[in-house]
């Protein structure tokens, strides 16, 4: 295959990506790496269409070995490979903020700043700091990044905004409830709108549920599922049994007169004499990340399993109708607990997704009740609710 035919095939997949076919990008590529195994850009676009796939973990290796290639580069072609590690290296970056990893990813930001100075590391740095709960970091990040005035001037005029409604915020002392006030009432509101409208008639938040062997009903859990997690379809038409959901992606609201901030995460705190306790500007209550990570040390031992028991209690509790109306209003679904970044560094971190249905905000003020009990025999260093990254305890 000569030259030629291998830049149409790269062009070819641009092309594909454009058109949101990110698997048939993945074809083309395959195919122009097969005849063309040492071209550092085109192992790097294969790692972007993995990445774009939601495939990070397959997307990461990929970027590292065309990072590897291009600093290998010598002679004459030396200069070309350094033009190409910025962009490589934000690819990277942007792989381990995937796959849960804000250290590494800080990391390679600096690495770029250090090396060039480019804006876009800045950019990324910022929102990485804020998601990761350093305000103080991400707010002097953004400053410089827009006092720089080195990068697109929509870019720029839009973390100038996050960087003024963020102040703003912290200035009028505002709860973060707020933000899962908006964020379920919205969401609540595009529920009950479906009802009045398409699925006038259909049955709301109704349960799986089977046949026990003493005949009684009781919710269907999913293989593989926690025992405790059953699950509330959001609509049911009665005359056909088809099945309803609204809204096909996790709902971020924006608030009034902040509209900045539903355009990325930003942890504000939650004043809580228990534990440190954030909320997240994107905390989509149609499934809201719970995230808590455990202090190191005495009562680690078990405070996962410990974790589970209340979750589960909780949310037994709200599928049941605890924090609901005689209407309905009930939780609908948890997942799996799965281990949140700071487990491969030693820590004991969980996280749980929560599609909150149509329950109550009461919900929330409850799991942290709970909560506080837990901390008191297994300390909690964070509890964060909604999008963002943990910390590693200090």
């Amino acid at each position: 295959m000569t030259q030629t035919e291998i830049d149409l095939l790269a062009e070819s997949a641009l092309q594909a990506l454009g058109r949101d076919d990110p698997r048939k990008a993945r074809e083309l590529l395959m195919e122009a790496i097969t005849a063309a195994p040492n071209r550092a850009d085109l192992v790097h676009a294969l790692g972007v269409v993995q990445l774009q796939l939601g495939e990070a973990h397959l997307g990461l290796p990929l970027v590292e070995q065309a990072i590897a290639m291009a600093m290998a580069l010598g002679g004459a072609d030396a200069a070309k490979g350094r033009e190409m590690l910025d962009g490589f290296e934000l690819s990277l970056a942007a792989a381990h903020e995937d796959l849960d990893h804000p250290e590494e990813a800080e990391a390679a930001y600096r690495r770029i700043l250090a090396r060039t100075g480019n804006p876009r590391a800045s950019h990324q740095l910022a929102l990485l700091l804020l998601a990761w709960g350093r305000l103080d970091e991400g707010l002097d990040t953004l400053d410089h990044y827009v006092t720089a005035d080195a990068d697109d001037p929509d870019a720029q005029r839009g973390l100038k905004a996050l960087a003024g409604e963020i102040r703003l915020w912290i200035a009028r002392k505002l709860h973060p409830k707020n933000l899962l006030q908006a964020h379920r009432d919205e969401y609540v509101a595009m529920f009950d709108d479906y009802l009045k409208g398409p699925a006038k008639g259909w049955v709301a938040e109704p349960a799986k549920m089977r046949r026990g062997p003493d005949g009684r009903l009781v919710p269907i859990v999913p293989e593989g599922a926690r025992p405790y997690a059953g699950v509330r379809v959001d609509l049911v038409n009665p005359a056909t049994n088809q099945i309803g959901q609204v809204g096909d992606q996790p709902m971020v609201v924006q608030i009034a007169e902040f509209p900045a901030l539903s355009q990325a995460p930003v942890q504000l705190r939650w004043e809580h004499e228990e534990f440190d306790l954030r909320v997240s500007t994107q905390c989509p209550w149609d499934q809201l990340p719970i995230q808590i990570l455990f202090k190191n040390g005495a009562g680690a031992e078990g405070a996962l399993d410990a974790a589970d028991v209340v979750l589960g209690a909780w949310y037994v509790a709200g599928f049941d109708g605890a924090f609901g109306t005689p209407e309905g209003h009930r939780l609908h679904d948890i997942s799996y607990p799965t281990a949140a970044r700071a487990w491969h560094d030693g820590f004991l971190g969980v996280t749980y997704d929560v599609d909150m249905g149509r329950a109550e905000l009461r919900a929330i003020d409850d799991l942290v009740q709970r909560l506080a009990h837990l901390n008191a025999h297994h300390p909690i260093d964070r509890v964060l609710l909604g999008r963002g990254y943990l910390p590693v305890p200090g």
